[in-house]
Parts: structure tokens; C-alpha cells; sequence
């Protein structure tokens, strides 16, 4: 994984935090149809979290990584497949 420890800290705490918040589970998602994916990336759109290049973000991957890397960092974080 691509992501650095320091960026993984900030993503797996909003993430967990927007978990808890949520009550949302990929058994939520699953039964509705949807994709682990899209509960990945959903339950980072709902954290708030701004990701991007360095102009004014919470984290900076988008200058070392692309969405693949971030798409196996939320992977391990929300334990999906």
C-alpha cells in the first residue's frame, strides 16, 4: 500500500469514526445490492474527509498515490473485498 502511515491514521479514523456515526455495515449494503466498493467510497464521502494534491486538504494522496492505492487503504480499513 502506497498511502503513508501518517495519511492511513487520518483515513482510518474518519472512516471508523463515520462507521460508528452511521450505524451503516456492508450488510446494509449488500442486502440493498450494492457493492462493497461503493460502501467504501460512500462511507468516505460521508466522513468529509478532503482528500486531494496539497492545496488546502485533510490528506494529501493525490500527490504521492491515485484511487487505487486509497480504494486498498479503505479496503483494510472497512475489512471489505
Amino acid at each position: 500500500m502506497k498511502i503513508t502511515p501518517e495519511d492511513y491514521a487520518i483515513l482510518e479514523s474518519a472512516i471508523k469514526s463515520t462507521i460508528a456515526r452511521t450505524g451503516l455495515s456492508i450488510d446494509n449494503y449488500t442486502s440493498l445490492g450494492l457493492t462493497a466498493k461503493r460502501y467504501r467510497w460512500d462511507m468516505l464521502e460521508k466522513s468529509g474527509i478532503r482528500i486531494g494534491n496539497g492545496i488546502e486538504d485533510d490528506v494529501n494522496i493525490y500527490a504521492y498515490a491515485n484511487k487505487i492505492h486509497l480504494d486498498t487503504a479503505l479496503r483494510k480499513i472497512t475489512k471489505t473485498k
